[in-house]
């Protein structure tokens, strides 16, 4: 990243880069802690991500993520901005090394998007009807990760529209919230074509 990039999902990940260096293990508190006031688009693109990375083998992250998808829709669902977490889940905790494999991976993906992702068609992502739909969207995507989490590849098929939503709403980009909505359509044909 560039020192002087001031990109929202660029300090997230130098943010989170720092934390995977100074802690052994890193609990699910230490990363919302880490989130901060920045809002659901960086923590959907946090927990997408990590379903694409190499975190997204450990056993039971799906789970979590699903869990944390169908709390944030809810939450956004309500007009609430900050995401809550329930202490059993905010005690689950997994290894530092692997969250900075997983942050230096997603900075090389970070650095070829930032020239792609700014403001327009804004009225997509920040308007009333417009975060209603995605937090219905990320209600489903959580119950259908729930039940299909343990098959191999479906989380990280299931996970490319979350990341690129949690990016538009980072860049209040509505174009790319169109490009998640249509992979929303490949992924669904995808699941069908699966189960047929």
């Amino acid at each position: 990243m560039r020192a002087d990039d001031d990109w929202i999902i660029s300090s997230l990940l130098e943010d989170l880069g720092a934390l995977a260096l100074a802690r052994d293990r890193v609990s699910v508190h230490d990363l919302v802690e880490t989130i901060g006031p920045r809002g659901f688009g960086p923590l959907l693109v946090l927990l997408a991500g990590m379903l694409i990375l190499p975190t997204g083998m450990i056993p039971g992250v799906p789970n979590v993520v699903a869990l944390f998808l169908i709390l944030i829709g809810g939450r956004m669902m309500t007009g609430a901005q900050e995401i809550w977490v329930p202490d059993r889940l905010g005690r689950v905790s997994f290894s530092g090394h692997m969250l900075a494999v997983s942050v230096a991976k997603a900075q090389r993906w970070a650095l070829w998007l930032r020239p792609h992702l700014m403001p327009r068609l804004v009225f997509l992502v920040e308007g009333a009807v417009a975060r209603r739909a995605i937090a219905l969207i990320l209600l489903l995507t959580g119950a259908v990760m729930t039940l299909v989490g343990l098959i191999p590849g479906f989380p990280f098929v299931l996970s490319l529209h979350v990341v690129v939503l949690g990016l538009a709403l980072s860049s209040r980009d509505g174009l790319a919230a169109l490009v998640g909505y249509a992979l929303i359509l490949a992924e669904i044909l995808f699941i069908t074509a699966f189960f047929l």
